[in-house]
């Protein structure tokens, strides 16, 4: 049959969890920068993945520099990539990358934010 729920004292009730005032759990907001310059430095990363080893310190550094050097020479990625970091931040940008080098590529692309 259907499930009861109680609620005692004041606030809304939503799924069994009570709220009182403003409640905001963590909550990433993919915006379509986002999305589409994670898409696109992935495929960016699997691409230079045939000419570098992204297991190696070298191999990462290499990628990394490679990577940086085609978003910045391509402004529309830039850009995008620069509204990314600045609406989802850098853990949201890692999060929908999700590669083995995204660490360091989202730490060196933060620095396009103070160019």
């Amino acid at each position: 049959m259907g499930n009861t729920i109680h609620q005692y004292g004041s606030g809304d009730n939503i799924a069994g969890d009570k709220v009182m005032g403003n409640k905001i759990n963590t909550q990433i907001n993919n915006s379509q920068d986002l999305t589409q310059a994670a898409k696109d430095i992935k495929t960016l990363l699997t691409q230079l993945e045939n000419d570098y080893d992204p297991t190696t310190p070298v191999g990462q550094t290499m990628m990394t520099a490679k990577l940086v050097e085609s978003v910045d020479n391509n402004p529309t990625l830039k850009a995008r990539v620069i509204n990314a970091l600045k609406e989802g931040g850098s853990t949201a940008l890692e999060e929908a990358i999700d590669h083995p080098v995204v660490k360091p590529v989202v730490a060196a692309l933060k620095g396009f934010m103070d160019a």
